[in-house]
């Protein structure tokens, strides 16, 4: 009896232990069935760290990887849009707390009370650097870069790079030209963006901007390897 008595005390008292370590598993290793929606050909790379993955929702063709921080609650939402690319460490925090007389900052983020949270949208063809931190109120308009370590919480344009903490506007990824052929590759003909859309873009926010991307005739061996990776991703054709 005291032999099985110290046994089941053994194992009760690693109780705590073994529930720290579901609940670790739960939150960094989070069934693609648990997510608000995932696409069949989504990479996720684990670990990643999801509190609440039913307020995330990522399209198709797209790559999160590992390390990445989906720090939300149940009212906050996280979309992250086809063909995006989210690098390592990179972090999503939707919420914020503001500071409250006479409630200590544990009680405080612990409560929710006087949470401030706005939803973070990543649009299509995204390139979000390493350990790039998502704060609430961002949206990263299409096709843009952000590089890696900066902070975003604003409006980001479509096809911006941007740089820092506060993110700046240092390049933007294509010509007007090269952006219009571009989206005939990817987009059906009522998702592109107009000539008059992309011209009032670049006179906002362009003007004197260094061009980041190329434009040049891919060689056979470079198309096949695009094809090949198109084959082992289970690329999903625009159209």
């Amino acid at each position: 009896m005291n032999i099985l008595k110290r046994f089941f005390n053994r194992i009760l008292g690693h109780f705590p232990l073994l529930q720290n370590l579901i609940q670790y598993i739960k939150i960094n290793f989070p069934s693609r069935t648990k997510f608000g929606s995932i696409a069949s050909n989504c990479m996720l790379q684990y670990p990643i760290h999801a509190e609440w993955p039913q307020t995330v929702f990522i399209e198709e063709n797209t790559r999160i990887r590992s390390g990445v921080n989906f720090i939300n609650s149940p009212t906050e939402k996280i979309i992250i849009s086809k063909y995006s690319a989210i690098g390592p460490g990179t972090s999503f925090i939707p919420g914020n707390h503001t500071s409250t007389v006479g409630i200590p900052h544990f009680l405080l983020g612990l409560s929710h009370i006087n949470d401030k949270s706005s939803d973070i949208i990543v649009e299509e063809d995204c390139w979000v650097g390493a350990n790039v931190t998502l704060l609430a109120g961002a949206h990263l308009g299409r096709g843009c870069i952000v590089a890696t370590g900066s902070i975003v919480a604003k409006d980001i344009p479509p096809y911006a790079v941007v740089v820092g903490t506060p993110p700046r506007i240092v390049a933007k990824k294509f010509d007007l030209d090269d952006i219009i052929e571009h989206e005939k590759v990817l987009y059906k003909p009522e998702e592109r963006m107009s000539r008059e859309q992309l011209n009032a873009i670049f006179a906002e926010h362009f003007e004197g901007k260094k061009t980041f991307g190329i434009n040049e005739p891919l060689t056979d061996e470079e198309i096949q390897k695009i094809n090949s990776t198109k084959a082992w991703s289970q690329f999903i054709e625009p159209y």
